[in-house]
């Protein structure tokens, strides 16, 4: 899981440094979520398996990170706005699946 986060950051970052150029790199939101896309429900059974309430807490961040990147790729306004809240939340999600729950993992 740690290198699925790692490529879904690389993508985010193409993002971020997108949207500070002032130009939307609307390939790569469709990368990273593509990318999330795949490893959300590996990672949910995983969460499901070391902690149910935080499982429960992070499907729910994940399924707004992916409602968030439908709606770049659907908005005619507002597309930026949106990117920069797909590229928070998702890094937001990642943070707390390495913080809080890997360590609980690695104590089972």
């Amino acid at each position: 899981m740690l290198a699925a986060h790692r490529r879904i950051e690389t993508e985010l970052d193409q993002v971020s440094r997108s949207l500070a150029a002032g130009a939307l790199d609307l390939d790569a939101v469709h990368r990273a979520w593509e990318l999330c896309r795949e490893l959300y429900p590996r990672e949910r059974e995983w969460l499901a398996t070391v902690h149910e309430p935080a499982a429960k807490k992070i499907a729910r961040q994940q399924d707004e990170a992916l409602e968030l990147a439908a709606a770049v790729e659907e908005a005619v306004e507002d597309r930026a706005a949106l990117a920069r809240r797909f590229v928070a939340m998702v890094q937001h999600t990642i943070i707390e699946v390495e913080r809080d729950v890997f360590p609980l993992a690695d104590e089972r």
